[in-house]
């Protein structure tokens, strides 16, 4: 139960456990149950997230970026893209489905090299216009998107040119041992290491990128570059062939679907996995509070776990139905494991916070005081966008 504080709040931006600092008025104050906070009354703990109502600390009913959904739920917008509002989501959705469709009526025209082109293109193509309508990086456009998306996919034609041809070699000799090792367990190893390679490169040149959101996004984004690059580098018989191409069209609907959505979704959320937790990692004051799924070493456990799973399965795998729902099943599990961490580092996240002037809350856009979390609709403050966030700031 919430214990209500015999004072209100006295004026903004002071620490939320001073009871000189308190205004005589606002919203009542009280005591949050978990971390013992006095915080405004609400649903929800503006300073560590928690639901007051239900005394819930771990609010699976309530995502943290999105509170209206749950946290075990299936969505790629609301997980890969933790910084868009809920309510401008819908675009972006829309996108994704009328790209999907795109892909299957091209493939259904045999057009092959325009449906491939459209399959491999469809998630870069939306996570640039989600940087840009979040703006991430902040003052650094180019360096951000160089360091992530271009470098990925530089690495991507590079690596998979010569791991490529090294691995055709192999088949061709017949030395399936050898050709095994290197696809199902090198391969998928050394492609991984390469996707993290941009995101490394900001967290170590640029410390002004403090939160997890941040190392999330820079590492789906380079994964992206990579899978697109990587992809056009492996279909370029195909796209400099005929325009319109023989086979089945359902046959390519489903390679295309596997390439274009399932495998970038997996490099995508292994890669924001690992850069969400080595951000965590460095700018996190409690991490002794921190659930293991949002630990560093977990993190690279199940991304390169995964990765090798994936390319051993699909060495020894034949069937290509079977093959793309091997790869849903992961896509979908990754979904879910990435979101879970999302939740519990933004629960986490910080040790200090304060109680600052009143201001619209991004998700919910009810007038409440500036802290963590929104404490009508449970909104992590940090997973809303950085243009809106630097609104309110200036705003103050």
């Amino acid at each position: 139960m919430k214990q209500r504080g015999p004072d209100r709040r006295k004026g903004g931006g002071r620490r939320a456990a001073d009871p000189a600092s308190r205004p005589l008025d606002g919203p009542p104050l009280v005591t949050c149950p978990h971390c013992g906070s006095i915080v405004p009354d609400g649903e929800f703990c503006g300073h560590c997230g928690a639901h007051l109502t239900t005394g819930s600390v771990r609010r699976t009913h309530a995502f943290a970026a999105v509170p209206t959904e749950r946290v075990a739920q299936l969505s790629i917008i609301t997980t890969l893209l933790p910084h868009l509002p809920h309510r401008r989501g819908g675009p972006f959705r829309l996108a994704l489905v009328a790209g999907g469709l795109l892909v299957v009526a091209l493939a259904a025209l045999h057009l092959l090299a325009f449906a491939t082109v459209a399959a491999v293109l469809v998630l870069p193509v939306l996570y640039l216009m989600y940087l840009y309508e979040v703006e991430v990086y902040e003052s650094e456009p180019w360096l951000v998107i160089g360091a992530t998306m271009v470098l990925g996919a530089l690495l991507g034609i590079a690596f998979t040119a010569l791991a490529g041809g090294a691995l055709s070699r192999l088949q061709l000799t017949g030395d399936r041992e050898t050709a095994f090792v290197l696809g199902g367990i090198a391969i998928p190893v050394i492609a991984q290491a390469l996707m993290l390679v941009g995101p490394l490169f900001l967290y170590l040149f640029r410390e002004r990128f403090r939160e997890p959101l941040d190392g999330l996004t820079f590492g789906a984004a380079s994964a992206l570059g990579f899978t697109l690059a990587s992809s056009l580098t492996e279909f370029w018989p195909l796209l400099s062939g005929p325009v319109i191409a023989p086979g089945s069209a359902l046959d390519w609907a489903v390679r295309l679907l596997r390439t274009g959505l399932l495998v970038a979704l997996v490099n995508a959320c292994t890669t924001a996995l690992v850069a969400a937790a080595l951000w965590l990692q460095r700018f996190d004051r409690r991490r002794s509070a921190r659930p293991w799924r949002s630990r560093l070493l977990a993190a690279i456990i199940v991304a390169f776990g995964v990765q090798v799973a994936i390319g051993m399965l699909e060495f020894a795998v034949q069937d290509l139905i079977l093959d793309v729902v091997v790869i849903g099943v992961g896509a979908a599990a990754l979904l879910l494991f990435l979101r879970l961490a999302i939740h519990e580092a933004l629960l986490v996240e910080g040790a200090e916070h304060e109680i600052g002037p009143d201001s619209p809350c991004p998700e919910c856009h009810r007038i409440v005081p500036t802290m963590a979390f929104c404490p009508a609709c449970g909104a992590a403050r940090a997973a809303g966008s950085k243009q809106g966030r630097a609104g309110l700031a200036r705003g103050a």
